[in-house]
């Protein structure tokens, strides 16, 4: 495949939803996800083409045809939450003014052991969504978050989002350590 800016609302020419890649730089150069360390990737004036979801924030939540996305910013080198998120940062504007337009935005998934809907390795294009909410809400660590809630477009042919149904050490040990503290 040859390099592509991904700075296209829908699907990429000749990838298909379902396509694991196995390292950011093959998501990269698919053009389904440019960038290789940020979350979000979009434009300022147009919106966000694309989102790729991995362990990042604790917020985040996954039910598979619906997510709830947290923007980004506000964290420190360790990932650790440490300061509210501004909805005028670059990437979370982005997914701001997608809600107001409704153009679709790409999701990926990168591996995750606490969401079954994340592959067991690589990243995995999982189709269409749409911005369907966007707000400003308190985190768990008690931060200001931009919180967007996405929805899959459903398209014929698109089949169901893989689920993950085994146990990793990762979730057996927060399995225990929740039995232990109630």
């Amino acid at each position: 495949m040859s390099s592509r800016d991904g700075r296209t609302f829908g699907h990429i020419k000749g990838v298909e939803v379902g396509t694991i890649f196995t390292s950011k730089a093959a998501l990269a150069e698919s053009g389904v996800h440019v960038l290789r360390q940020a979350g979000i990737h979009g434009d300022a004036e147009l919106g966000a083409f694309s989102i790729c979801m991995s362990k990042g924030y604790e917020d985040n939540v996954d039910r598979g045809n619906t997510i709830t996305y947290v923007g980004s910013g506000g964290q420190d080198e360790d990932g650790r939450q440490i300061s509210d998120q501004s909805p005028d940062s670059g990437a979370n504007r982005t997914l701001f003014i997608s809600c107001e337009t409704k153009r679709p935005v790409r999701v990926i998934r990168g591996v995750n052991d606490d969401n079954v809907y994340s592959p067991s390795h690589g990243f995995r294009y999982d189709g269409l969504y749409v911005v369907e909410e966007a707000k400003m809400k308190e985190g768990k660590k008690g931060f200001k978050m931009c919180t967007f809630t996405l929805k899959r477009i459903e398209e014929e042919g698109q089949g169901r989002i893989p689920i993950r149904r085994t146990l990793t050490l990762g979730k057996l040990a927060k399995m225990r350590k929740q039995a232990r503290t109630g």
